[in-house]
This record gives C-alpha cells, sequence and structure tokens, in this order.
C-alpha cells in the first residue's frame, strides 16, 4: 500500500499517524489539537476510514479541542487481520478499550457515524466512567422494530456473496455530494486487494443487524443496556440516508439522555454525513459539547 500513490497525496488529511499495538495488531490513530483538552473521539462507518472527518478536523482543532480518529481493524490504515475473530464487532470493541486505556482518555465526547456509533455506545456502556456524551450520526439501534429498507438490507447482505466489492462505488452512493475520482480512489486505496476488504464485508451486515431475533441473551443484554444511558445522547440523520432513515425516533424514545437534546436532520445530506456536511456536522458537534448538560 505504501507504494500507491493515493496513500502519499491526502489533500486535507496530511496528519501525522500514530499506532497502538493491541494483540500483536496495530491500530492507527490521528491525534490533533491541544493535548490538555477534552478529547473528541471520531469513529467511522465501513468502507469508509478516518479520511472521511477531514473536513470536520479543522474545524474542531481550531475550535480548541483534542481530536482523535482511529482507524477501525481493518480498516484504513490499521492492521488487516485475515479472519473475523480479528475485527469482528468483539474485536473491535478489545481494540478500542485498550487504544483508549493506552491513552488514558477521560472526559470524551464520542461521535460515531454508521456502525461508527454502534460500537461508540457499546463502547461508552464499557467504560461509561471515560465518556461524558454521545453523538450518534445515521446509526439505527439493532432493537428498532420498524421494518428495515429494500436498499438497507441489500446493503447489509450482498457484501457476503458478491465476488466484488467496489469500494468507489459504495462511497459514491452513501454521500449526496459528488466526490471527485481521487478522493474516490484515497477511499479506496486501504482495499487495494480482494482480502483486504474481509473486514468491512462483514461488518457491513452489523450495521443493520436485528438484535430482537439474536437468541443470545448475553448479547441482547448487552444492546438493551443502552436503554439505560442518561448521559447526553444527541442523534444527527442526514435527510437523504437511505440506510437509516428515521433511526433517531428509537434512541430519541428510549434513551434517558437523548431527552430535551438539540437533535438535528441534517438536509441535502446522505449516508456519509461527514463527507456531505463536514463543517455543519462538526459546529453542531460543538454547539452540543459547549451546551450544559441536561
Amino acid at each position: 500500500m505504501a507504494a500507491d500513490p493515493a496513500w502519499e497525496d491526502l489533500p486535507g488529511y496530511d496528519y501525522p499517524v500514530h499506532h497502538c499495538s493491541v494483540q500483536g495488531v496495530k491500530l492507527a490513530y490521528i491525534d490533533e489539537g491541544p493535548a490538555q483538552a477534552a478529547p473528541i473521539v471520531l469513529l467511522h462507518s465501513v468502507p469508509a476510514w478516518g479520511f472521511a472527518f477531514r473536513s470536520m478536523l479543522p474545524w474542531l482543532v481550531q475550535s480548541g479541542h483534542r481530536v482523535l480518529v482511529p482507524d477501525l481493524l481493518g480498516c484504513g490504515r490499521s492492521d488487516k487481520p485475515s479472519h473475523p475473530s480479528g475485527f469482528g464487532v468483539a474485536a473491535q470493541l478489545t481494540s478500542l478499550s485498550e487504544w483508549l486505556q493506552q491513552l488514558g482518555l477521560q472526559h470524551i465526547t464520542l461521535y460515531g457515524q454508521g456502525l461508527g456509533g454502534l460500537l461508540g455506545i457499546r463502547l461508552a456502556l464499557l467504560h461509561p466512567q471515560r465518556f461524558d456524551r454521545l453523538a450518534l450520526a445515521n446509526t439505527r439501534s439493532p432493537l428498532d422494530p420498524r421494518r428495515r429498507s429494500r436498499f438497507a438490507t441489500l446493503g447489509a447482505l450482498w457484501p457476503r456473496w458478491s465476488p466484488v466489492y467496489p469500494v468507489d462505488w459504495v462511497m459514491r452512493s452513501a454521500c449526496q455530494s459528488k466526490l471527485s475520482r481521487n478522493t474516490l480512489k484515497i477511499y479506496a486505496a486501504p482495499f487495494s486487494q480482494r482480502s483486504h476488504t474481509a473486514a468491512v464485508r462483514h461488518l457491513a451486515n452489523w450495521t443493520h443487524w436485528d438484535g430482537r431475533k439474536e437468541r443470545d441473551a448475553e448479547i441482547t443484554q448487552a444492546w438493551l443496556a443502552m436503554t439505560l444511558w442518561h448521559k447526553p445522547l444527541l442523534t444527527l440523520f442526514g435527510s437523504r440516508d437511505r440506510l437509516t432513515h428515521g433511526g433517531q425516533h428509537w434512541f430519541i424514545d428510549q434513551v434517558p439522555g437523548a431527552k430535551r437534546q438539540p437533535h438535528q436532520i441534517i438536509h441535502q445530506a446522505g449516508h456519509c454525513l461527514s463527507e456531505d456536511k463536514g463543517p455543519e456536522v462538526a459546529l453542531a458537534l460543538h454547539q452540543f459539547i459547549s451546551r450544559p448538560q441536561v
């Protein structure tokens, strides 16, 4: 991958890359802004990676925040294990937990987009003492009883059996804005080999997993714990997202911390909010952090 020109020129995302070693694999992340500031952690969905937040980073850093952007295992510049045990949901939560502990992060505001939101709320429930608030963007709860759209179901299932996984096409479909050829090339760069798409293929299914059909009581209880979250929780949804449209209502109705928060619908935005409306999302996040906790 190092020889790919897309890795040598990342316009708007030319920040130093740090690595955290967890059980023999490396988690890559960006760490920008004043070290003494309360951290904001941005978690991406799939097949996106940290590059998706490049238009949010400058705004948040200039506003005085410390911003950390990890690439999930199997994505971006993190290592790419070959087996689901190395990149499944449990492995992602283990690696992110170890990362938080190694960096000693406290008073975190977590912004999770799509799958990043699902991982984010589970991470916060595992380490509630480290988190002050959550912001979930285009994230649908596995406990939401409403039917998934056909588009969402297809998006979750086809990566399993399709012989190809065109990352550039998926990213183009996830955005309302028109992405340049170079931008699409950068998104696809981490997945230059078919084996490198194993994680995103596996994790795509979790984006729309239906927890009500889960037979493992322990897993069900882990997701039900979301209804016990009392710290502030904000939802930000794109008005043109065909994957999770309307998903904010479950959180607003079922999660105590979502009550009386300034939830927003971001107009003219698709599933990848940070790509379509990065500065607008960054402003909403900044205002959420600055707001007195209710």
